[in-house]
């Protein structure tokens, strides 16, 4: 079973003639897929940590590892 994603790079795909230098390249901006064509949704840009870790800043705040052990 295909995500929506996939086949919405699936469909950009058969509509560049099989050629992912196409896809790139999509000369038509008024697609409604055009914003997906690389199977990334573009209104969840900068939701959740970046690489699936946590920022270091995030880490330093919690306490976590970057932080000094007092006794």
């Amino acid at each position: 079973m295909l995500t929506p994603l996939r086949a919405i790079r699936v469909k950009c795909l058969d509509c560049s003639a099989g050629q992912w230098s196409e896809v790139a390249r999509c000369v038509i901006p008024d697609c409604a897929l055009y914003p997906y064509r690389f199977g990334k949704n573009p209104r969840r840009s900068g939701i959740g940590p970046k690489n699936g870790r946590f920022s270091q800043n995030t880490q330093t705040q919690s306490g976590g590892l970057s932080g000094s052990v007092s006794n």
